[in-house]
């Protein structure tokens, strides 16, 4: 190093003593995940600092190192970027914390692997279940080579193996001390180690998901789109609430990947196709539903070896193909030992995978649906995957690739038997798109700013219409009586009142096209969609369907409903006009028993009688006590259709309570009803 050069780097004393606080935050903030003490304290005896006053204290030093390189003129977006990310990472520890990240769901099997590999030195995960504590017959059913059963992978343990290590020196270090920790890889240092390898992976993802975005848009739109996606999508939950998951360490090795294309494309050397193997390789081990990625070289090669202007150069192209699967081979051995050791063979499908549907993919509810749809649940994804369309037409090269590819995803996700990915938070299988979606999210952003910088009075017109339908919300909350008068009102209970009523008139907007379409197909308000997307009879496992009237029932009511009551008696339920609707959901037309638990309204002289038309379909009346009873009766198929289905309760004893001399209601009874139930004949 020359003389000059010692000189600014000693000149940028400000710089490293900021970014050492920030180490130190990190440090102490990570020894409280994984040890559960403060370092601090134990060194110098004194309280602990509280994790909000470290997360400050890193925020504060990033902002100081900002302004010095400011000041210095030597602050660059990309140094801005990082910066944040650091601090970002100190506030991702106080996060975990706070939200009580830990090992847990697919992390066990995960780590497993991981415990497996490092301390037993085989893939055997019998005993390794045993000490992390799960288990069941399923997983312990011996494969062909007599080892327990598993359907993940091995990639995230290799890409975790250094904070393990860390977890084993805080396991150590606490048994030194005299704590009793086991020190075998299965205590919770171990574990916890884990959960800081998720926020440092995702965090590092994101980063290259920034630098991916900034060589196609300048650096602030590419800064924003990042930020937006991380925060705004079902990424977030992954870092900080359930790293353990796979889903932060695949999208960093798919971004990492994406960019390491995108940066060498066109320009790469023989060592760079060997590099790219390798990180496609291992990206692969990870999740191998990031094969879809794999499209990007393989679209470049084939497209080299198409255009070869000579017999060399093709050769040429050949060759570097080659390079790259031999290098992708190596980096996914690993799996391939694995699968070969567990099942004897190295290409196997474990029987505990969920099956791939690929001639009868659900790529409509993959995306738009309530059950973890895509769009639907992380709506600023809508608005990426629309900037990728406009990305597509700007970018010949890279954009129409990128929305090939996505689109190739959506299509493998929605393939899979459990496409909504169990209990899980929001989409969580589109980890790998994130890259491509963060880039479609610059375009959009780009393409919104052009068109409020040309008509910025539609910008304008928008924000006064949010404030106009803000209006005609609360007027419809007024209306229903509860906002108005000249008490002191809850505007938290109005907020979710005109959240309500905005649902039932547009239904949720990230749900468009397909609630749109379904109303239109059905009759139905496009509300209805959210639940209707998965009608009754649609699992064999479940021939039945029920309706429980005054618990969450909203949208399966038509006309003719009062609002849910309890009853004397503790029943939750509803009371009715002369005329109510119940709509239910098919999957397809069959012969049900239908089961109605139902109260006639009762006075002197009343007619206690229910009748029932479904779809038309006219049923009894039939006859009723005064107090509750169940009334069950067959269909066959013809009554019903595979859509939504009416069922309206006709009471023939509705009456005014007020005007037969009971009490002082001044509605209009026909009777209450508890549920409705359909069961598939046997």
């Amino acid at each position: 190093m020359t003389d000059s050069r010692v000189r600014r780097v000693l000149a940028a004393w400000p710089v490293w003593l900021a970014l050492v606080g920030i180490l130190a935050c990190a440090v102490e903030l990570g020894g409280r995940q994984v040890v559960r003490q403060s370092l601090l304290q134990n060194v110098t005896g004194a309280a602990p600092p509280s994790a909000a006053s470290l997360v400050i204290l890193a925020g504060v030093a990033a902002l100081l190192v900002a302004a010095w390189l400011r000041v210095r003129r030597a602050l660059t977006a990309d140094r801005a970027v990082a910066l944040a990310l650091c601090a970002l990472f100190v506030a991702g520890l106080a996060a975990q914390q706070r939200l009580g990240a830990r090992l847990q769901s697919d992390g066990y099997f995960y780590f497993a692997f991981l415990r497996s590999m490092v301390n037993d030195g085989d893939v055997n995960l019998a005993n390794d279940y045993g000490l992390i504590g799960i288990g069941g017959e399923e997983l312990m059913r011996p494969t062909p080579t007599g080892y327990a059963q598993t359907a993940w992978s091995v990639g995230p343990a290799i890409a975790w193996m250094p904070f393990y290590a860390v977890g084993d020196l805080g396991a150590n270090y606490l048994a030194a001390r005299g704590v009793k920790v086991a020190v075998d890889g299965s205590s919770y240092p171990y574990r916890q180690a884990i959960c800081v390898a998720g926020l440092f992976y995702g965090l590092l993802g994101f980063w290259f998901c920034y630098r991916l975005a900034a060589r196609h848009f300048a650096a602030g739109l590419a800064a924003l789109a990042t930020a937006a996606l991380a925060s705004g999508s079902f990424m977030l939950w992954y870092v900080v609430k359930e790293p353990t998951m796979s889903h932060a360490t695949s999208m960093s090795a798919v971004a990492a990947f994406i960019y390491a294309w995108d940066v060498t494309r066109g320009r790469r050397p023989a060592w760079q196709w060997a590099a790219l193997g390798l990180l496609g390789g291992l990206m692969l081990a990870i999740r191998w539903q990031n094969l879809v990625f794999m499209a990007f070289p393989a679209w470049e090669f084939v497209s080299a070896v198409a255009a070869g202007p000579g017999l060399a150069m093709r050769r040429r192209s050949l060759l570097h193909g080659a390079i790259f699967a031999a290098c992708a081979l190596v980096g996914f051995l690993p799996q391939l030992i694995a699968w070969n050791a567990i099942y004897g063979s190295p290409i196997a499908v474990s029987p505990l995978s969920p099956k791939m549907l690929w001639l009868s993919p659900d790529p409509v509810r993959m995306l738009w649906s309530s059950r973890n749809g895509l769009f639907a649940t992380s709506p600023v994804t809508y608005v990426a995957a629309l900037g990728l369309v406009v990305f597509a037409i700007r970018d010949r090269a890279f954009g129409r690739l990128a929305l090939a590819v996505f689109v190739l995803a959506v299509y493998v996700n929605a393939s899979v038997e459990d496409w909504w990915g169990g209990a899980a938070y929001g989409a969580r299988r589109f980890d790998g798109t994130v890259p491509l979606l963060v880039t479609g999210l610059a375009a959009a952003a780009d393409g919104l700013r052009r068109l409020v910088a040309k008509r910025p009075l539609a910008a304008v017109t928008a924000l006064l219409g949010a404030l106009v339908l803000w209006n005609l919300t609360a007027m419809a909350t007024a209306v229903s009586g509860r906002f108005g008068g000249s008490v002191p009102q809850s505007f938290t209970d109005l907020a979710v009142d005109q959240a309500r009523v905005r649902a039932r008139w547009f239904g949720h907007p990230f749900s468009y096209p397909a609630n749109l379409i379904y109303a239109a197909r059905e009759g139905v308000a496009p509300f209805r969609y959210d639940a209707f997307a998965f009608p009754m009879l649609g699992d064999p496992g479940q021939p039945y369907g029920r309706v429980d009237i005054g618990l969450r029932d909203e949208a399966y009511l038509g006309d003719g409903w009062y609002q849910a009551d309890t009853l004397p008696d503790g029943t939750t339920a509803r009371w009715s006009g002369p005329t109510a609707e119940v709509l239910l959901p098919l999957d397809h037309a069959a012969p049900l028993t239908v089961q109605l638990r139902v109260k006639p309204f009762s006075y002197p002289g009343a007619s206690l009688n229910l009748a029932v038309r479904i779809n038309g379909r006219r049923f009894g009346p039939f006859p009723l006590g005064a107090d509750w009873q169940r009334v069950d009766f067959p269909t066959d198929a013809s009554v019903w259709t595979a859509g939504v289905n009416r069922i309206q309760l006709v009471w023939t004893g509705a009456a005014v309570p007020a005007a037969v001399g009971i009490g002082n209601d001044a509605r209009e009874l026909g009777g209450a009803a508890d549920y409705v139930r359909i069961q598939a004949a046997r």
